[in-house]
């Protein structure tokens, strides 16, 4: 088969006016899907491209169409828009395609050439000429052999610099964010949804069997770890286990348990519960991912307002990465400069923040551009880096992981980042670091999912509730325990509440579950009986029998209280329950004789939660203190009149009587 190889502008518009721009631009089935290619060309390089045959013909051939280099962001967007439009002044038409391999995989390979004008082809091999430095758009059409379109691939490849050029790179921070719904159900149940796909991807993109470890930082909502840990289907287990093997050394940002209304929280004056949801995010990515969080560095989701970074800054979190989406439009640059590190106004100090730029991976989400999205995304960047190459500049990006159906596009997307002679992997405070602040961005009012007071008393209650049952069973319970797990379940419930998105109805089914739950594991403990106990001496101690229905043990507190009774050991007493029948020994004096009234109420041992009551009835039959006195005296008294009674008696006896004598 022939191969027409067109090189002159003239001759190349006019065969591509007859065989690209004029065809009917009907909906075809695609044949053909872009593989892999090479996107950094330096000079004299080899074009490889490799393609995915669907529905094609054996006898297909290739066209490879090249335009004009771009330097600009603007021509890049507005060749994305018209990709056939005048691609320029060469064209490769009848290109015939190898056998393909088991996987319908078949390779081409195309010299380039700086030179103005080509080297004769060898050997019938056909040359592209990159006289310029810049972003290539190339086009590579299917036909069939009667010369007819089956199928088109815009793609682009970049003619870089000479390898010893003293440039800057574009300082380039990735950022892998998974956020999705809630996935732990009120009743305990877990469902992860789609964001399991996204967290599958993290997985595969970053595991050591399959490339060396990329640098890109790993936000993720640590209520979506925490519900893999919770989880007891084998895949989350297993997916759980890869994402702890992928995130060693890496970089894993801080992030509240769940995502909040920040400013509603702030507006209700629960900052401070911002930091407990801080901390708890932390201790779950620590304690399931087994990497240490870096909580200095925060992804925003929701808000980015001055209050909230006020918050943060308490929090000792001291950069922040904001979605550009939360900011206001009004004070984007004019320029398409790709610098886009800042400050936001927060506090006394300007905060350091760099924005995340959604433009660069909105590629991921073209509907027509899966298998070229990684190679779009470079060129994006590349563009970026052309505009202005004297100029040191940073971008940080977080591709779109819900949008992809597999890592393979992310993998190629970062293993050619490093591979770039004109793009620089960093992590975000290095590209902080490295630039100088750009300008004061303002942000968007957040979007309105505030609670009122009733949240705000119902958490209380919630937090009061489950504080208390942890009280109880806290320094006994060891990790792994059915008690530990249920306090973590409390937990979990009550930071889940705080969701951004949830519904006044949807709080409170959160709320309720904690109330309920301890409510249900409380009832188990049983206060003593009614019963009549009778004391034989003033100070003695009162047997009462308290049920423990539970499987372990828990700490209570005894508060007692009588009129007739004193409490040698204190009115509060902290006793440890064992399941089963507890006999707890109670010192007592009664004050006097008679029925006494002893009041008992069973509590945690904050006092806080009321686990029962009951009543009993004490008869003290000895005397008592003041009556031994009075008994004391009187007998004493007694025996001084018998005393005195007796010798009165016996000295009257021992008197002899005078006798009468008549004289």
């Amino acid at each position: 088969m022939a191969l027409v190889v067109l090189t002159s502008p003239a001759l190349w518009l006019a065969k591509a006016t007859a065989q690209v721009d004029n065809q009917p631009q009907e909906e075809l089935t695609p044949a053909f899907e872009l593989a892999s290619q090479s996107i950094w060309i330096a000079n004299e390089d080899v074009f490889r491209v490799s393609l995915r045959l669907i529905d094609a013909p054996d006898d297909s051939t290739v066209d490879i169409n090249i335009g004009l280099p771009i330097r600009s962001r603007s021509a890049f967007l507005d060749r994305l828009a018209e990709p056939s439009a005048g691609l320029g002044p060469q064209q490769i038409v009848r290109l015939p395609i190898s056998a393909p391999d088991a996987d319908g995989i078949t390779s081409l390979q195309i010299a380039t050439t700086s030179n103005q004008v080509p080297a004769a082809e060898t050997l019938g091999q056909p040359q592209l000429e990159l006289s310029a430095e810049g972003v290539y758009p190339v086009s590579l059409v299917l036909r069939d052999s009667d010369g007819s379109r089956l199928d088109t691939i815009h793609t682009f490849l970049i003619r870089t610099p000479p390898a010893d050029s003293s440039l800057s790179p574009l300082l380039v921070s990735t950022v892998l964010s998974v956020s999705g719904p809630l996935a732990v159900s009120p009743e305990g149940s877990v469902d992860l949804g789609p964001s399991q796909r996204s967290l599958q991807v993290v997985a595969e993109v970053f595991d050591p069997r399959i490339r060396p470890q990329p640098l890109a930082a790993v936000s993720v909502d640590p209520h979506l770890v925490d519900a893999l840990a919770v989880s007891e289907q084998s895949e989350h287990t297993s997916l759980l286990a890869r994402l702890q093997q992928a995130t060693i050394n890496r970089q894993i940002t801080s992030n509240t348990y769940v995502p909040l209304d920040s400013d509603a929280w702030i507006d209700q004056d629960l900052s401070l519960q911002i930091g407990w949801q801080i901390e708890a995010g932390a201790a779950v990515l620590d304690g399931s991912l087994g990497s240490q969080t870096d909580r200095t560095t925060m992804v925003l989701t929701t808000s980015a307002s001055p209050e909230l970074l006020q918050r943060l800054q308490r929090e000792r979190v001291g950069l922040v990465l904001v979605p550009d989406s939360l900011l206001d439009p009004a004070n984007e640059l004019a320029s398409t400069s790709a610098k886009t590190s800042f400050l936001l106004p927060a506090f006394d100090e300007p905060m350091k923040a760099v924005a995340i730029d959604s433009t660069v991976t909105a590629h991921f989400t073209r509907g027509d551009s899966i298998d070229t999205a990684p190679y779009l995304v470079l060129a994006d960047l590349a563009v970026r880096w052309f505009e202005d190459p004297q100029q040191l500049r940073g971008i940080v990006m977080a591709p779109p992981l819900d949008s992809l159906p597999d890592s393979i596009g992310l993998g190629v997307l970062l293993d050619e980042i490093n591979a770039s002679p004109i793009l620089s992997s960093v992590n975000p405070s290095t590209l902080v670091e490295s630039l100088e602040p750009e300008v004061l961005r303002r942000v968007r009012p957040a979007d309105e999912n505030g609670f009122g007071e009733d949240y705000k008393a119902a958490l209380s209650d919630g937090q009061r509730i489950a504080r208390s049952y942890q009280n109880m069973v806290d320094p006994i319970a060891t990790v792994g325990t059915p008690e530990r797990q249920l306090i973590e379940t409390l937990d979990r419930a009550l930071l889940l509440s705080g969701a951004y998105g949830l519904t006044e109805t949807e709080r409170d089914a959160y709320l309720a579950v904690v109330a309920q739950t301890v409510r249900d594991t409380v009832a188990a403990i049983q206060p003593p009986s009614r019963q009549r106990i009778t004391l034989t001496s003033r100070s003695e101690s009162i047997p009462m029998l308290i049920r423990n229905n539970l499987d372990h043990d828990v700490i209570v507190r005894l508060d007692l209280n009588s009129d007739k009774l004193d409490f040698p050991d204190g009115d509060s007493l902290l006793w440890r329950l064992s399941p089963g029948v507890n006999q707890v020994q109670v010192p007592v004096q009664a004050k006097t004789s008679g029925d006494a009234v002893l009041e008992i109420k069973v509590n945690s041992p904050t006092g806080l939660l009321a686990l029962g009551e009951s009543q009993l009835t004490v008869r003290a039959t000895s005397l008592s203190g003041t009556g031994v006195v009075i008994a004391a005296a009187a007998l004493a008294i007694l025996l001084i009149w018998w005393a005195r009674n007796w010798w009165s008696r016996h000295r009257s006896k021992s008197v002899p009587q005078k006798s009468s004598v008549a004289l």
